[in-house]
């Protein structure tokens, strides 16, 4: 069961109805076995009791070690950079799955335009929170080198697209949700908390080969290493390794 406590007062309040509503229009494809707090005030935070996943959740965009991989990272030296931009300069890029929103600020960081896209009520609720707290940081906004991606209305690249007078994408990366293969400590927590609110998307196939369609130059697909790459209408051209995780690229042009 998932319910929602919005303040009054709260700068997202708006947001929040918005992501109520909507997550009350699908709550079938919710099937979380936690009972969930959707608590917005200044912030987004989720509340629940779990042995394995401790109390509570929220995504931080400001925190130590995000902050000084964005300071300190770039398009050389991050993997879905090399695999993203490349050598394209200033690409307009889509991240498909915005997720914990990270890839979306170290892309951004390595001087590319990202626009995210979420489909998730809760997780893109989230995403709104992370951004209005980066955006009142100004500690945080000083070490970033190209500014924040920007957050589209909920929904996907296929929901929004060309209808919002969005720009042609350059790229678009995309980072489908997998079935969960262990619940082991040694899978992070932010992940085992992404299961319980998405599960796996059942759309990878399709939702890839639509996004082919799209993208001018190239479709980045991430993948787990040990996986074999997505059998889709045009082939992988090329792909980075990322050690855990591989970035799979399908030309395009």
């Amino acid at each position: 069961m998932i319910s929602f406590q919005i303040a009054n007062n709260s700068p997202l309040y708006e947001q929040a109805l918005k992501a109520k509503s909507a997550l009350e229009k699908a709550i079938a494809s919710f099937k979380s076995d936690l009972d969930i707090v959707v608590k917005v005030s200044d912030e987004v935070q989720l509340e629940f009791e779990s042995k394995t996943l401790g109390s509570n959740f929220q995504i931080d965009f400001t925190k130590d070690k995000l902050a000084w991989r964005l300071a300190h990272g770039g398009k050389n030296s991050e993997p879905v950079c090399k695999a993203v931009i490349g050598k394209l300069t200033n690409p307009i890029v889509f991240d498909a799955t915005a997720g914990l929103g990270r890839e979306s600020l170290i892309l951004q960081s390595g001087k590319a335009q990202v626009y995210m896209f979420e489909r998730n009520p809760i997780i893109w609720l989230m995403l709104n929170s992370s951004l209005y707290k980066a955006q009142n940081n100004q500690e945080f906004l000083d070490q970033l080198k190209n500014g924040l991606p920007k957050l589209m209305p909920l929904g996907t690249i296929k929901d929004q697209y060309p209808r919002a007078n969005l720009p042609i994408p350059d790229v678009i990366y995309y980072d489908p949700m997998f079935p969960q293969r262990t619940k082991s400590a040694l899978v992070k927590k932010d992940m085992r908390v992404f299961h319980e609110l998405i599960g796996a998307d059942t759309d990878v196939l399709e939702y890839a080969n639509f996004l082919c369609t799209i993208a001018k130059h190239h479709v980045v697909v991430k993948r787990p290493a040990n996986e074999d790459p997505l059998e889709l209408n045009k082939r992988r051209s090329s792909f980075i390794d990322g050690k855990a995780c591989r970035f799979d690229c399908y030309y395009t042009s």
